[in-house]
């Protein structure tokens, strides 16, 4: 049984799926073989992603909002067809693995709900949601992660509490415990 690791957050560059640098430090700091670390963010196109797409860039807070806003209009206003376009790219990556430990962080919660994957896919998974803002979360073993300083994310229920911003989970000690705790299970 194989273990894969990998983020899910929303598009704040809709141009790529490279993952940021804080984002690849967290998974080197996992307890786990290289192998099982994906260096590839949401929808996981690996013709958006180095050394065949672009490298990730830098995104004004400002513009990563808007377009996290404009994202999350767009998969309540073209429903089926937004999950068509997506699935297919998401399923066979989360397909890859026996079993799958998403890193959620904001909107990813909800994108992963409004996929509707399968149910044997969905029960492969483990998902750490962090400062998730989900009105569809996936009917998977999930657990969330929130925090006070959250100002987004805050009233939204939570099973674990860090001290954290929205765009700084990552770097929460909790969390990075959680996610190796997790890791090690899952192994």
């Amino acid at each position: 049984m194989n273990l894969q690791v990998l983020h899910l957050t929303g598009q704040s560059d809709p141009r790529s799926c490279a993952l940021s640098p804080v984002q690849d430090a967290f998974l080197d700091a996992l307890p786990l073989a290289e192998s099982a670390k994906v260096r590839l963010n949401f929808p996981y196109d690996d013709r958006l992603a180095p050394p065949l797409g672009p490298a990730w860039r830098p995104v004004p807070l400002w513009l990563g909002s808007l377009r996290h806003l404009v994202l999350f209009w767009r998969i309540r206003l073209l429903r089926g067809r937004w999950a068509r376009r997506h699935r297919p790219l998401v399923e066979a990556r989360l397909r890859t693995a026996d079993r799958t430990l998403v890193l959620a962080g904001s909107i990813g919660l909800d994108l992963l709900g409004r996929l509707s994957l399968p149910t044997e896919v969905l029960d492969r998974l483990t998902v750490v949601a962090y400062g998730a803002v989900a009105t569809r979360p996936p009917a998977c073993r999930t657990v969330r992660v929130g925090s006070r300083g959250d100002h987004l994310a805050r009233w939204w229920p939570h099973e674990v509490s860090v001290d954290a911003g929205h765009l700084d989970y990552l770097a929460a000690p909790e969390l990075a415990a959680l996610c190796r705790d997790l890791a090690t299970e899952l192994s």
